[in-house]
């Protein structure tokens, strides 16, 4: 059950930006819904786990957008890696701290995004990049308050908890 409820969440992260956030976007900036799912992963497994997690996500909207395939699957495992190093030195369960780690990582996703852009060819400024960072980090920490303590408790204690064979 646990696995499945993983991947509902995924493909709902994939499809909700381009339908509901479409009329929700703020001069055409919507928010990164896979990021932020896969930060909250990297958040509460292990590192070699949570890697994995985004190393699939990452490989998932590469194949759903279609074009520059690795791009996003880099972003998405280097944005599990710095999520579980800052979750490890800092308090996971303070909103604050987590709204921080979630501005932080996203930041970081997003210059790799743009920097992985800038290497394949494509144009952007630097206001439009700079626009796209702020833009789309604001947004996945403007969302931590309202999704981050459903996530957590369900991590905690709920279907998203892991449970050692000799449990199940």
């Amino acid at each position: 059950m646990r696995y499945v409820l993983i991947a509902v969440m995924f493909l709902l992260s994939l499809i909700l930006p381009g339908t509901l956030f479409h009329f929700w976007s703020w001069s055409g900036i919507k928010p990164d819904l896979l990021m932020l799912l896969t930060i909250y992963i990297a958040m509460h497994h292990r590192l070699p786990s949570g890697l994995l997690w985004g190393l699939g996500a990452g490989l998932l909207e590469d194949l759903y957008l279609g074009r520059y395939i690795g791009m996003y699957t880099l972003t998405l495992a280097v944005v599990a890696a710095l999520s579980y190093w800052l979750a490890e030195r800092w308090y996971r369960e303070n909103f604050l701290i987590t709204t921080f780690i979630v501005l932080i990582a996203t930041s970081a996703g997003q210059i790799l995004v743009a920097f992985l852009s800038l290497g394949a060819g494509l144009h952007w400024s630097l206001t439009d990049i700079s626009r796209l960072v702020i833009g789309v980090s604001l947004y996945n920490a403007i969302l931590v308050p309202l999704t981050y303590p459903w996530i957590h408790q369900s991590f905690v204690r709920g279907w998203l908890r892991y449970r050692p064979r000799y449990e199940r």
